[in-house]
């Protein structure tokens, strides 16, 4: 079985779960239990594999549905350009900033990345803003536009391109934790 055939046949109401967790060599393996999706009184094990691992939240107990997906905003950090944002004016109001900030992050990302990730944290952000000029976020290039177009009327803000990343990344979403990685292997076990 591959993982797109195990995400299309998982749903929440088969009672599934991860009862285990391992760090492989490869990257993590985890066990799933659930009911058979045809099968309904017959209960089994799978194991998945996730090779190059880039980053996991996946614990224990977390069930229901999976969604194997190729775009998502975790995934920017894995694949595109990044870079810095750069502010070169004193604002009005720093609040108003961060709030703007806060607000483009929310929407973009759900819940799903806390932005303090990406912004510069190595002094207080009011006294950063109030400073006039310098680093306040480093990210992919999407949540930077993202950013640079809540503040352009707040800051004088432009985006240093620095990297391109690797792709080839996918992300496994498991009820409301998620792993990324390159492969996936499943087996009953």
């Amino acid at each position: 079985m591959n993982i797109e055939t195990l995400c299309n046949n998982i749903y929440e109401d088969l009672d599934g779960y991860i009862s285990a967790i391992e760090s492989t060599y490869m990257g993590i393996s985890f066990i799933y239990e659930t009911d058979h999706w045809e099968e309904h009184d017959k209960r089994v094990r799978l194991r998945i594999e996730c090779e190059d691992v880039a980053e996991s939240t996946l614990n224990i107990e977390a069930g229901g549905s999976f969604q194997l997906v190729t775009e998502h905003p975790i995934l920017d950090e894995y694949t595109g350009e990044s870079g810095t944002l750069f502010f070169s004016s004193k604002p009005n109001n720093p609040y108003e900033v961060i709030g703007s900030l806060y607000t483009a992050h929310e929407s973009y990302f759900k819940g799903w990345r806390n932005l303090s990730k990406y912004l510069n944290t190595n002094i207080p952000i009011t006294d950063l803003l109030n400073s006039g000029n310098g680093s306040l976020a480093s990210a992919p290039i999407p949540i930077l536009e993202l950013y640079k177009n809540a503040l352009s009327e707040l800051l004088n803000v432009n985006i240093i391109k620095s990297h391109n990343n690797e792709s080839g990344f996918k992300m496994l979403i498991v009820e409301n934790t998620y792993v990324v990685c390159k492969r996936f292997n499943v087996r009953y076990c």
